[in-house]
């Protein structure tokens, strides 16, 4: 067992300090896409894995970037009050008032410059519009106040503008996110008043295109000041929040002033990209995750970069004294994720011949050391594969137990099933890097770390303090993290055969199937659901025999079948997870023939697949 001495080696080399130390690095500069902190950081992360042993690279691209020009709010009441848009400074935090965080905005945004009534629009689902419409609250012409939290912001912002709205800002309400749910930062990890989420609300995976209408996100702060102008009918219970102010069926007394005036230009970016070729250089394993950061982004994604600079480190000492993986390792620092994820779409879409031939798993790191909960998201080829892993790691909690111990008691809690024989496995959705691997080429993909409130999520309040004092004060969790993250690289890039399991698909596809089912019932629509049924069940006789034998089984073929069912099983609704979402999408567009032709094609997929791990 020469893998295993390996691990035991490679388990003593990431350390704290040595995460610690690349989130202060990252901590010195705000590295939103296209600054010169991100070049900074985007060298830092390539001569980091240089030293380790790596060949490293900066492959650059061009994207577009957008910065304000001009910012603005006002309510115009008598008198005028004229907001500070800026976050303001923590007194205990220095790094939360430097001038390098900037004024907070929405990538995506239009341009506008608008004088208009403000109407609050609850969380900005179509349930909500409906509500204004039966209250004979126009919405057309006005701007509307969103409250963060039930949806990508991309897609509330296209449906504001879809309605007739001039202009959107957004808030994060403290009843979702603030004091109503614990001790705020820097006392606790929830978000403080003052602290606003910034965030793009265009998406090219999604096909939300920049907006006509302008956005602005702001702190609870000033979103009190605004709903304390409304007037209008008593909303019902879930449209309150925590905020002392009224929300109202209605709009302000005074008008609003919105001003957005964006600043755009296409910019080179940098992808940071290590490899440790393998034996077999035409199959890889990927760890990844995003680089850039809205403001300084200790958490998001600094926790992701250190962790896997530390599983970078030991996976290069282990080579440094002769190991060579079979399968080439590669770990790669993202650009532009928080745009849009395009250095990501763009890592994909150069390499992809190499990564559809041979690319076995991509790992993802982001915001992997928010708090003290382990979790685990992953497509069902991997299950295996993490929960193994999870086994060789101690809970750094409490060393006399595994990882997985520590994993499978939070399973049973969070699930109330005290029987539950293996820990939970999330289902992917969207929203981070994996989504260009795990969609447009049905890549196996997981996600490892420690979760827990992120009340600064996109904010100058995400920086260092927040990182030591609040998520992880002695950095154990960051190297717990990049040791399973290594053990994961390892084990994906060692093992002789093809390192996955097959049957673990099946639940997610009958679930998938039956979700499908009521979607399209509800809609009026009654599609073929009994053959597609019949296919997974195919597919499900097939995956028993695979996983009894899996040695036995040409790698390039259950790598194919891999793909083909990823693509089945797994889609994005903004940050949601979907299944069959070729079908989905036809179902939601009413199209009887574009959804019998996906429902076919699903089926031929599953069938092909059973076909190629039988």
């Amino acid at each position: 067992m020469l893998e295993r001495g390996y691990e035991s080696t490679f388990l003593d080399i990431p350390s704290a300090q040595g995460a610690l130390d690349h989130s202060r690095f990252l901590n010195a500069n705000a590295h939103y896409a296209g600054t010169w902190g991100d070049h900074q950081a985007a060298i830092y992360m390539r001569d980091k894995l240089e030293s380790y042993g790596f060949t490293a690279t900066l492959e650059t691209f061009p994207a577009r970037v957008d910065t304000p020009k001009k910012l603005g709010l006002e309510l115009m009441s008598r008198p005028r009050q004229k907001f500070d848009l800026a976050e303001a400074a923590d007194p205990s935090d220095a790094d939360t008032g430097r001038a390098d965080a900037g004024i907070p905005f929405n990538y995506g945004s239009g341009d506008g410059d608008l004088i208009a009534p403000l109407t609050y629009v609850n969380r900005g689902l179509e349930e909500d519009y409906a509500l204004l419409d039966r209250s004979h609250v126009v919405v057309r012409g006005k701007i509307a106040l969103i409250r963060y939290g039930a949806q990508f912001r991309g897609l509330l912002a296209k449906r504001a503008q879809d309605h007739g709205a001039a202009g959107v800002i957004f808030y994060s309400d403290p009843k979702d996110d603030g004091f109503t749910k614990g001790p705020v930062f820097p006392d606790g990890p929830y978000r403080p008043a003052a602290a606003v989420q910034r965030g793009s609300v265009e998406s090219v995976r999604m096909g939300l295109p920049q907006l006509r209408i302008p956005t602005l996100p702001v702190s609870a702060t000033t979103a009190t000041a605004l709903l304390s102008d409304m007037t209008g009918t008593g909303a019902p219970p879930s449209w309150d929040g925590a905020l002392s102010a009224p929300y109202a069926l209605g709009q302000t007394r005074s008008t609003v002033h919105l001003t957005v005036l964006m600043h755009r230009s296409v910019q080179t970016l940098w992808n940071t990209v290590g490899k440790l070729a393998g034996t077999t250089p035409s199959q890889s394993v990927v760890l990844g995750g995003h680089r850039d950061a809205w403001v300084y982004g200790v958490t998001d994604n600094g926790s992701g970069i250190s962790t896997l600079l530390e599983a970078a480190r030991g996976l290069g000492y282990l080579h440094r004294t002769g190991w060579k993986p079979k399968r080439t390792i590669i770990i790669a620092g993202f650009d532009a994720e928080e745009i849009g994820e395009l250095g990501s779409i763009e890592y994909v879409r150069v390499h992809q011949n190499e990564l559809r031939t041979g690319c076995v798993a991509y790992i993802n790191a982001d915001e992997n050391v928010s708090g003290s909960q382990f979790g685990a998201t992953g497509a069902a080829a991997l299950n295996g594969d993490l929960i193994g892993a999870a086994k060789a790691i101690s809970d750094p909690a409490t060393v006399h137990i595994s990882l997985f111990d520590r994993w499978l008691k939070d399973s049973r809690a969070a699930s109330h099933n005290r029987h539950l024989a293996l820990p939970v496995v999330r289902t992917p959705g969207g929203g981070s890097d994996h989504e260009s691997f795990l969609f447009e080429l049905g890549i196996p993909i997981a996600q490892v770390g420690f979760f827990g409130p992120l009340g600064v999520y996109h904010s100058a309040y995400d920086d260092f303090k927040f990182a030591s004092t609040i998520a992880d004060p002695q950095f154990t969790l960051h190297r717990t993290a990049a040791q399973l993250l290594g053990i994961i690289a390892l084990r994906l890039a060692d093992s002789e055969a093809l390192p996955y399991r097959f049957s673990p698909y099946v639940p997610v596809l009958r679930e998938g199937a039956a979700a499908l089912e009521a979607t399209a019932l509800s809609a009026g629509q009654h599609p073929d659901v009994r053959t597609l049924r019949l296919a997974i069940e195919r597919f499900a006789r097939a995956a028993r025999a695979f996983d009894r034998t899996p040695g036995a089984h040409d790698g390039a073929a259950g790598l194919h079948a891999a793909q083909l069912v990823d693509l089945q099983a797994y889609g994005a609704s903004g940050y949601a997870s979907t299944s069959f979402p070729k079908i989905s999408a036809a179902i939601a567009q009413n199209n009887a023939s574009a959804t019998n032709a996906s429902f076919s094609a699903a089926v031929t997929a599953l069938d092909q697949a059973a076909l190629l791990i039988r």
